[in-house]
C-alpha cells in the first residue's frame, strides 16, 4: 500500500480510537491551558515551564503571562491571542471533545455565529447564550458515517479481489492465445509461400499462351482492317475517278468541297494538287498505297454527303417550326453535338452524363410562354431520343469480329489452373492476415498497463457516461474520453489514452488522455481522470478547470486496496490473491 494511504488510515484509526476514549473519559481529562490553545500546543503556554513570562512562538518577543488573551495583539505571530479576535492572523482552536478538533480564524471568535460544536468560540456576546455543545451527537453521527464508509470500502475490496482473479486469468488466457496464434501464423506463412510459388509457376505458361493467342488475333484484326481500308481506298478512288478511266485528274476534284481548305467555295489547282500529292494525275495503285492515308480524314463518301444533306434539311425544317423566342437560348449546336457524340461514346461507353441534362426552368428565357416552354422541352427530349437510338445502332453495328475469340482448350486449361492457384493463394493470404490482425489486437491489449495485479482489466473495453446540464461525457478506459451536447450533434474527442500519471506512491490514481480534438485557436483537448475507491465503476463528475483541459472524477473497486476490521478499525492491505 502507498505511503499516503498508510498515513490516512493510521490517522483515521487514531482519531476513531481517540473519539471513543474521549466519550468515555471526557469528565476525567482536564488539561488547563489558555482558551483557543490545542492540546498539542499546551506545553508552549505551560506556566511551570515559562514562569510569569510568555515567549512568542516565533521567538521574536517575550511578554507577561497576564497579556495572553487580553484582547490586545502583542506578538507579531499572533500567538499571544489564541482565544480572542485581537490578532488579524490568529487561529482559534476548537477542542470539540467527542468530535473532531479543528482551527478557525480568530476573527470568528465571539462574532455571534457558532463555529465550534463545543461552543468555545462564543464565550461572550450574543453567541454565548445561544450556542450549545453538540459535539457528542456530531461525533456519534460521524463515527457511524465512517463505519458505513468502512463497510463500502470493504465491499470494494472484495470486488477488487474478484477483479484481480479475473484479470490474471484474462492475462493468462491472452498469453496462451497469443502463443497459439503465433504458431498458427508461422504455419499460415509457410502455406502462403507455397501457394505463391504454385501461383507463379501456373501464371507463367498461362501468360505465354494468352499473349500468343492475343498476338495471333491482333495480327488477324490488323490484316482484316488493312483489307477493309484498302477497299475503302478503292471505293474512294472510284468515286473521285468520275470518268472511270483509272486516273484522277484536276478537274475531277472541282466539286469536292471537303478539300476546300481556304473555304473559298471552290477547289483551286493548289488544293487539288495537295490531294493528288503534288501530281497532276494519280492512278489507282498510287492513290491506294501512297495518298489514301493523307486524304481519308477529309474525304467524304457519297452516302455520308447524302446523310448530311438530309440531316440539315430536317434541322432546317425544325428550326422553321420553332417559336422565334428559341433563338434567345444558348443551346449546343445539334450538328456539333451529333458529330461529337460518337467520339464521346467511343472514349467512355459507361459515361451516362449525356442522359442527365437538367430540366430546369432556369434554362429557359423568362419571356417564353408555357406553350413555348413545352415545345422546347419536347425538342430536347426528341433530340435525346435520337441520340439514344444512334448509340444503340453503334452497339448493334459491332460484330463478333471486333472481339477477341475464345481461347482454345489448351490455353483455357492453363487459365483454369492459374485461376485456381490464384484463388488458393488469396485464401491463404487472407487467413494469414486475419491471424496477424488477431495477434496485433492481443499484443496491443497485453501492452496496456492494467496494474501489477491486473485489477484494472475489468475496465478494459468498457465505457461510462456522466451527464450534466449541457453535456454527456464519456470515458472509455485505456481508449478515449469525449463529450457531446445533450441537444445532439457530433462527439468531440477530449483525448486518447496516454498513461498513468499518479504520484510515485499512488501511480494508479490518475489517468491521462491527450491528443484530443484541437480547440479553436487553442491547444489539443486533454482529460485528467482522478480515481478513487468505490463499490462501482462510475464517472461521478466532469469539469473544465482550464481551457481545453478537462477533469473527471471516477470511482472503481480496482482502487480499493485495503480492508477494515470493523471491530477494531484496523486495516489489512494484503490482497487475498
Amino acid at each position: 500500500m502507498d505511503v499516503r494511504t498508510v498515513i490516512s488510515t493510521t490517522l483515521f484509526v487514531a482519531l476513531t480510537f481517540s473519539l471513543g476514549v474521549l466519550w468515555m473519559c471526557d469528565a476525567t481529562i482536564r488539561v488547563e491551558r489558555p482558551r483557543g490553545v490545542s492540546l498539542s500546543n499546551e506545553p508552549l503556554y505551560n506556566k511551570d515551564s515559562q514562569g510569569e513570562y510568555f515567549t512568542c512562538i516565533d521567538g521574536s518577543k517575550k511578554i507577561l503571562r497576564s497579556q495572553i488573551n487580553d484582547d490586545y495583539c502583542d506578538c507579531p505571530d499572533s500567538s499571544d491571542e489564541p482565544g480572542t479576535s485581537a490578532c488579524p492572523d490568529g487561529r482559534f482552536h476548537c477542542n470539540n471533545r467527542g468530535y473532531r478538533p479543528f482551527y478557525i480564524p480568530s476573527s470568528r471568535v465571539n462574532d455571534g455565529i457558532c463555529d465550534c460544536c463545543d461552543a468555545s468560540d462564543e464565550y461572550e456576546g450574543p453567541g454565548a447564550g445561544k450556542c450549545i455543545n453538540n459535539c457528542k451527537e456530531l461525533g456519534k453521527r460521524d463515527l457511524e458515517e465512517r463505519r458505513q464508509q468502512m463497510v463500502l470500502f470493504n465491499q470494494g475490496f472484495d470486488i477488487r479481489q474478484q477483479y484481480i482473479k479475473d484479470g490474471l486469468a484474462k492475462k493468462t488466457e491472452r498469453e496462451e492465445e497469443l502463443k497459439k496464434l503465433q504458431t498458427e501464423k508461422e504455419e499460415a506463412q509457410k502455406i502462403v509461400d507455397e501457394k505463391r510459388k504454385v501461383r507463379d509457376e501456373a501464371e507463367g505458361p498461362e501468360t505465354e499462351a494468352k499473349d500468343k493467342h492475343k498476338a495471333a488475333w491482333e495480327a488477324e484484326v490488323a490484316a482484316k482492317k488493312a483489307a477493309e481500308e484498302k477497299q475503302r481506298a478503292l471505293q474512294a478512288f472510284k468515286e473521285l475517278d468520275i470518268d472511270s478511266d483509272g486516273r484522277i485528274v484536276f478537274h475531277e476534284l472541282t466539286n469536292r468541297l471537303e478539300f476546300d481548305t481556304d473555304a473559298s467555295g471552290h477547289i483551286n489547282e493548289e488544293e487539288a494538287k495537295a490531294v493528288l500529292g503534288g501530281a497532276n494525275v494519280v492512278e489507282e495503285n498510287a492513290f491506294v498505297d501512297q495518298l489514301w492515308n493523307d486524304v481519308k480524314e477529309k474525304f467524304k463518301f457519297a452516302h455520308e454527303v447524302e446523310a448530311e444533306l438530309a440531316q440539315k434539311q430536317q434541322e432546317g425544317q425544325e428550326q422553321l417550326e420553332e417559336p422565334a423566342a428559341f433563338e434567345k437560348n444558348d443551346f449546343e449546336d445539334d450538328d456539333d453535338f451529333d458529330d461529337d457524340i460518337e467520339d464521346e461514346w467511343a472514349e467512355d461507353e459507361e459515361d451516362e452524363d449525356i442522359y442527365e441534362e437538367e430540366d430546369d426552368e432556369d434554362d429557359f428565357d423568362d419571356d417564353l410562354t408555357d406553350d413555348e416552354r413545352d415545345a422546347m422541352r419536347q425538342r430536347r427530349l426528341d433530340r435525346m431520343d435520337r441520340l439514344t437510338k444512334r448509340k444503340q445502332e453503334m452497339k448493334d453495328s459491332k460484330t463478333s469480329d471486333d472481339q477477341m475469340p475464345d481461347y482454345d482448350e489448351a490455353t483455357q486449361a492453363l487459365i483454369t489452373a492459374a485461376d485456381q492457384a490464384r484463388n488458393e493463394f488469396e485464401e491463404a493470404e487472407k487467413t494469414l492476415k486475419n491471424i496477424e490482425r488477431s495477434v496485433g489486437d492481443i499484443e496491443k491489449q497485453l501492452k496496456v498497463d492494467l496494474g501489477p495485479d491486473q485489477a484494472f482489466q475489468a475496465l478494459q473495453g468498457q465505457c461510462y457516461e456522466y451527464t450534466d446540464r449541457e453535456y454527456t461525457y464519456k470515458l472509455c478506459p485505456f481508449e478515449k474520453s469525449s463529450q457531446r451536447s445533450k441537444n445532439g450533434g457530433s462527439e468531440t474527442s477530449l483525448g486518447l489514452w496516454n498513461q498513468w500519471e499518479g504520484p510515485a506512491d499512488n501511480k494508479y490514481s490518475v489517468m491521462m488522455y491527450t491528443r484530443g480534438q484541437k480547440c479553436w485557436n487553442g491547444p489539443d483537448r486533454s482529460t485528467r481522470v482522478n480515481l478513487k475507491c468505490g463499490v462501482e465503476n462510475s464517472v461521478t463528475s466532469a469539469s473544465e478547470p482550464d481551457r481545453c483541459v478537462y477533469q473527471f472524477e471516477f470511482t472503481t473497486p480496482a482502487l480499493c486496496t485495503y480492508k477494515y476490521d470493523l471491530s477494531t478499525g484496523e486495516t489489512d492491505t494484503h490482497d487475498e490473491l
